[in-house]
């Protein structure tokens, strides 16, 4: 008999650059191909560019994608940026899949991924004590962390509610996969019981993101410079505010009049705020693409920078605990990062060799970092190389689909 999975993800597919959602798809692709039944509870997709899709949501619809039944239920969307918004769709989420319970099969186990563990102590609960499932929470960051280390909500008596009920979340939990060893270790210091506990790491579709040899072909139509007239610097990702853009667009500015073009490619909160600094900067080498929703055109300006960056803030310490997927994509495109951070991104470019690694805020150590491998051409392309390789030996669809599978028989 199949086993069955319900997964739990208010984002899930398509996405919208600034939300994310393709962790979710990945996983539940993966479980497909090891034979499992897999449906899915996740909103309505979001997408900023189109205001009236708040209007056009149904109470509840059903499709397949690939084998996965998707069942949508109505959500308060974001229909722009900012945290309440994003708290306003979370809690109406987390009571709104609720409505997806009698479509769903009777399932084995139910696992958690979005919004943060904050918000699906309810459905979590609900879907594994009446599906009779064992209940698993997948956590990629540790979300409590970010918001307060940020200051993004700062009331003291919030945020101990908050990580109060998150703390509950894990206890209740039947198990939990984590991220990163160091998000693991934080977990068991809540007192999580390490049996209780297992990782499973990241993956990306290296065949989707690969390195392309004729890229001045792929990215025609893109409407960007001839590659080879420029060194590209990419940014590829959310705008969030945990990222440190002032930093990276003072580096710009530093490297004004040199043959270097900055690309910044995504949407979030901090959109608005980057516009208003190149402004202020006045700067002539940076440009913005339209936001872009499709992985294989990710892939092509990923392919066609010749360094990508990660500008981490200094302030945010939970973030060096976990791994952003970009800079897997990035790797298996055979691409050399530059990242502003410590922690898990330190750890990962000094294992694979396959990038830089900076202090947080240090402008004028990362344009020394762009300058070097501007210069340097080959020490570029020597450490993209061994990011590919890095990627194809640990983090393939295969490794996870193994961890995953182990983990479930595990249960």
């Amino acid at each position: 008999m199949k086993r069955k999975v319900c997964i739990l993800a208010s984002v899930f597919w398509p996405i919208y650059p600034g939300f994310g959602g393709r962790h979710g798809y990945i996983l539940a692709e993966n479980l497909i191909k090891a034979g499992y039944d897999v449906d899915v509870v996740t909103a309505f997709p979001i997408d900023l560019r189109k205001k009236g899709n708040f209007f056009k949501q149904k109470l509840i619809s059903k499709e397949d994608l690939n084998g996965i039944r998707v069942f949508r239920v109505f959500s308060f969307l974001p229909t722009g940026h900012g945290l309440v918004r994003k708290f306003l769709f979370y809690v109406s989420y987390m009571f709104t899949s609720l409505l997806a319970l009698p479509s769903v099969r009777k399932a084995h186990f139910v696992l958690g991924l979005h919004p943060p563990p904050t918000f699906l102590v309810c459905p979590g609960i609900v879907f594994s004590r009446l599906l009779r499932a064992k209940y698993i929470l997948r956590v990629t960051d540790l979300w409590p962390d970010v918001v307060f280390d940020f200051e993004l909500a700062k009331p003291r008596l919030l945020e101990k509610f908050v990580v109060s009920v998150t703390n509950i979340t894990y206890k209740l939990a039947d198990h939990i996969m984590t991220f990163t060893p160091q998000i693991e270790e934080r977990i068991q210091k809540l007192g999580v019981p390490k049996d209780k506990l297992s990782m499973i790491e990241m993956a990306v579709d290296s065949s989707l993101f690969y390195p392309m040899p004729d890229i001045t072909k792929e990215v025609e139509g893109l409407k960007l410079p001839n590659p080879k007239d420029k060194f590209i610097v990419l940014y590829s990702g959310a705008f969030a505010l945990t990222y440190d853009f002032d930093n990276l667009l003072k580096a710009a500015q530093a490297l004004e009049g040199e043959d270097i073009l900055f690309v910044l490619l995504g949407d979030g909160d901090a959109k608005e705020q980057i516009l208003t600094r190149i402004d202020e900067f006045g700067l002539n080498n940076i440009i913005m693409p339209p936001a872009v929703s499709s992985p294989h055109t990710v892939a092509k300006y990923i392919n066609y920078s010749d360094v990508c960056i990660i500008p981490l803030k200094p302030e945010m310490i939970a973030s060096t605990l976990t791994r952003p997927s970009k800079v897997f994509e990035f790797w298996s495109c055979g691409k050399p990062v530059i990242s502003c951070t410590s922690g898990e991104l330190e750890a990962l470019a000094n294992e694979s060799g396959a990038g830089i690694t900076l202090r947080p805020g240090d402008t004028k150590c990362l344009v020394e970092a762009i300058r070097h491998l501007y210069l340097n051409p080959n020490t570029a392309a020597e450490m993209g190389q061994k990011g590919r390789e890095f990627v194809l030996k640990r983090f393939s669809y295969e490794a996870l689909r193994t961890n995953l599978v182990h983990t479930l028989n595990r249960l």
